[in-house]
């Protein structure tokens, strides 16, 4: 069996809960309607907080305009949604997962990045964690555009390619079922699963085996555990 030498990591609720950016840019948000409409920027991010924690997807902006139109005289959605996907985003990389990248890095693993999502978005996530100085190569998938995001393989292909590295050398560390997995494992790479309540997505289940990581942790400590079975 060979052992793991590299592994890759995906970003939002992996490296960081996405909850944060969330509320991040939805303050930027608030603040940014606040100043033109001359609204209060606390009711804004009240209402925009509040319909996220009750669980509002994809409309969150025209509920926003149509219960202030004094910002709807203003701002359009496609102009929220442009401001949420480019705010520089108010999110730090935690102890936790600062302490595991510089403990895999001191032991000599190779440490890289596959992320999907808007490349405006995920580019400023990246600076904003300092994680171009931690991992590299750093993927965004949006670059080459969303044809491929994941489950496509380019990004993984690429990854082992840069180390020169084979599939059994590799891990990749993800917290969506419904995408993360399916295409490492079948380019033979290892899967893990990162799964705690403050993830946006923790209830969701493979939707067939093929999506199953081969295991699944609570914890990106117990990463480490998992790095030295393989050893």
């Amino acid at each position: 069996m060979a052992m793991i030498r590299g592994v890759v990591f995906d970003l939002d609720d992996t490296l960081y809960f996405e909850r944060y950016y969330v509320r991040s840019g939805l303050q930027f948000v608030a603040n940014t309607v606040a100043q033109d409409a001359k609204l209060p920027a606390e009711s804004l991010f009240s209402f925009l907080w509040q319909s996220f924690l009750d669980g509002v997807r994809g409309n969150t902006f025209d509920a926003l305009l149509a219960e202030f139109p004094a910002a709807a005289s203003r701002f359009s959605v496609d102009t929220l949604v442009r401001l949420y996907r480019e705010h520089p985003p108010s999110i730090t990389l935690t102890t936790e997962p600062a302490s595991l990248l510089t403990k895999l890095y001191a032991a000599g693993y190779r440490l890289g990045l596959i992320s999907d999502g808007p490349y405006p978005s995920q580019s400023a996530k990246v600076e904003a964690l300092g994680l171009r100085n931690l991992l590299d190569p750093v993927i965004l998938t949006d670059q080459w555009g969303k044809g491929y995001w994941k489950p496509h393989p380019r990004a993984f292909e690429t990854v082992a390619g840069y180390w020169g590295l084979v599939p059994s050398e590799l891990v990749y560390v993800g917290d969506n079922p419904q995408k993360d997995f399916a295409a490492p494992k079948r380019l033979g790479w290892h899967t893990v699963r990162l799964r705690c309540l403050e993830q946006l997505r923790w209830e969701l289940e493979p939707t067939s085996q093929d999506d199953a990581p081969n295991i699944q942790i609570d914890s990106l400590t117990k990463l480490s555990d998992y790095l030295q079975l393989r050893s």
